[in-house]
């Protein structure tokens, strides 16, 4: 992780972050986003639930050392679903992306929620129109009530998915 010196010029690297269970072939950092003080790591070659099924990692910044939360997988992961491709964090929520999820014949994307300091998964996204090999979840941004999910293969030019969350509900509003 970097930060500016005190001067506000230099960039310069604080520390750096790893897998409390790493594997050089995980792809630890592959997706990164960050908020306040919580960072969120992707690594979506990671083996917890099959073969490339993924992980994301929670970190947690006390003073000025970021240490693992919690690591994060998907409650049906599963061979080659490449959860943690990408990654968003806000506030509470965190949006990981498993854009080659094949349970369903579909990519989805997961929302977890903080509840003190641990993560639960809230809900699986899909698109209205999903299909496979869209590439659904490739690409995901987090802000306020909204959510944001890339498909660049959807159709012949791709598409965005835009959600909303009503209380504990995300559903979809629009498809760009």
């Amino acid at each position: 992780l970097f930060g500016l010196n005190t001067k506000g010029f230099n960039v310069v690297q604080q520390q750096k972050l790893t897998a409390s269970d790493g594997a050089s072939s995980d792809r630890f950092g592959k997706s990164v986003s960050v908020y306040e003080d919580y960072a969120l790591i992707g690594a979506h070659y990671e083996d917890d639930k099959g073969v490339n099924s993924g992980a994301a990692y929670i970190l947690k910044k006390n003073g000025s050392t970021w240490s693992q939360q919690q690591k994060l997988v998907a409650s049906d992961g599963g061979d080659d679903d490449n959860f943690g491709l990408s990654v968003s964090i806000y506030k509470d929520y965190a949006l990981i992306g498993a854009s080659a999820e094949h349970s369903d014949s579909a990519e989805v994307a997961y929302i977890f929620k903080r509840i003190g300091s641990t993560w639960n998964q809230q809900q699986k996204i899909t698109a209205s129109d999903s299909a496979s090999n869209d590439k659904f979840g490739y690409s995901v941004s987090l802000y306020e009530d909204y959510a944001l999910i890339g498909a660049f293969q959807e159709g012949n030019n791709g598409s965005a998915y835009i959600f909303k969350r009503n209380g504990s509900t995300w559903t979809q509003q629009q498809k760009l």
